[in-house]
């Protein structure tokens, strides 16, 4: 295995006070079949992923997903057992072993959903006759929880001029039509896309969708699928995400990358300034942060590559625009846990890429991933603002800023002993550090699921 690595971000410093050097680790992950790409992701666990792999090629051949149950070590490609000539549109996973596929008949109109529970060795079509008909062409599907899912296709020229659109709130068992007056109509036929066409926070989801006017939309529910509005989109992205209900960013690119913003849900969207270099291609946010990814493969814009914002779009930092790195499509669990696929060229065996990334505390590199938690993990836009004084300190460090919830303290040695633990419920807290004895120390700070960890010297 390769690893990636940004080398001039390595003297970067982030908003908690410490270093922090992401990249992405070249996984072996063999997937080629006539120069095959990754166009979707998923991450239910910290050891299950599975993705959509597609091909460019004449002969038609995108009925392909890959999935590993043990973080990335061994990998299966295979088919969802469908009827031939369907092709593969969106994936839903569950687990490891559970995932729903939703799926259209890539030469006439039809289409249906499929499920497997046993990691893909089998596949269930669902709801037969009921679910999606020979006049559907399925786009999407996506589960809020292991019980709640929706499924979205084109107009099936049944209910004109509206979206097909079912939901499920017993695991895939049964599918309910949402019913018209629930779906705002388009002037003429609706139709979504599979490809980087929703987003979803919590219990949210964006859908973008056209009509043959050629007007734009995005359509949003807050409840599960059940219930949508429709706002007019005047702008243009290739791939959107929200960071919470409100704020969003859209990515695109012609000569150079393109970035639009949001800040109304989704109401209304404006060009946005920014320095660095965002991905055009697809993008995506950090669960439980305000980090955006994107990322291109190399060859479609003058740099490709990966890059972040903790900003909501106003700066970007590059995480590697190697030459030989083609990442596609990425999907994160949380902080320390994502993945993203590969194009296969110039590497003629596909692969994926997984996210990590190293801390430095003076002379000190802790690499983290989702197997190797430590004192040091962080969000990467932590929002605790806590400050120590003075630094460097004799006798008392006093740490002030703090939230007035139950705020947890721990004094940890550079090579990371924990010295003292200690709960706040106020805006200041002392360390009497009398005792130790001259050095580097730091303290992490814990309130809720935000977290920071700050440096500090003993004279």
């Amino acid at each position: 295995m390769r690893m990636k690595e940004n080398q001039s971000l390595k003297s970067s410093t982030q908003n908690f006070g410490i270093n922090i050097n992401p990249y992405w680790e070249d996984i072996n992950a063999p997937h080629v079949v006539n120069n095959s790409h990754i166009t979707q992701v998923q991450v239910p666990s910290p050891n299950a992923v599975w993705a959509k792999v597609d091909y460019d090629t004449t002969d038609y051949d995108a009925n392909k997903f890959m999935r590993t149950a043990d973080g990335g070590k061994t990998w299966r490609i295979d088919s969802v057992d469908a009827p031939n000539g369907y092709g593969l549109s969106c994936i839903a996973a569950i687990d490891a072993n559970t995932c729903y596929a939703a799926m259209y008949d890539a030469f006439n109109y039809g289409g249906a959903m499929f499920k497997t529970t046993d990691g893909g060795d089998t596949w269930k079509q669902l709801e037969p006759g009921k679910l999606f008909s020979a006049n559907s062409f399925p786009d999407i599907v996506y589960f809020f929880d292991a019980q709640h899912g929706v499924t979205i296709g084109d107009d099936d020229q049944i209910d004109s001029s509206r979206l097909e659109i079912y939901t499920t709130s017993d695991a895939g068992k049964t599918w309910q039509r949402v019913p018209d007056k629930n779906i705002p109509p388009t002037q003429g036929y609706a139709f979504s896309s599979n490809f980087n066409s929703f987003t979803v926070f919590q219990n949210r989801l964006w859908v973008t969708a056209g009509d043959t006017y050629g007007n734009s939309y995005i359509y949003r529910s807050d409840d599960f699928g059940n219930h949508w509005q429709q706002f007019p989109l005047t702008v243009s992205f290739n791939d959107f995400a929200f960071s919470d209900k409100q704020n969003g960013l859209g990515v695109s690119f012609d000569a150079e990358p393109h970035e639009v913003e949001t800040h109304d849900g989704g109401k209304t969207w404006a060009n946005k300034s920014f320095t660095g270099y965002p991905m055009g291609l697809f993008i995506t946010v950090i669960p439980s942060t305000h980090t955006f990814v994107s990322t291109i493969p190399n060859g479609i814009t003058p740099v490709g590559g990966s890059s972040y914002s903790n900003d909501y779009g106003a700066t970007w930092k590059l995480i590697d625009s190697s030459s030989d790195f083609n990442p596609f499509a990425v999907a994160f669990l949380n902080p320390l846990t994502g993945w993203c696929g590969r194009a296969d060229s110039p590497d003629p065996t596909g692969g994926m890429y997984k996210w990590k990334y190293n801390f430095s505390l003076d002379d000190k590199t802790i690499t983290a991933d989702a197997n190797t938690l430590s004192a040091t993990k962080n969000d990467l836009n932590n929002t605790i603002s806590p400050r120590l004084y003075p630094n460097p300190a004799k006798d008392v460090i006093a740490v002030n800023g703090l939230s007035t919830s139950k705020t947890t303290l721990s004094l940890y040695s550079i090579s990371g002993k924990l010295i003292q633990q200690s709960t706040s419920t106020g805006e200041n807290y002392q360390f009497n550090i009398q005792q130790l004895a001259a050095g580097s120390y730091y303290i992490k700070i814990q309130s809720g699921e935000k977290i920071t960890t700050l440096k500090f010297v003993k004279e």
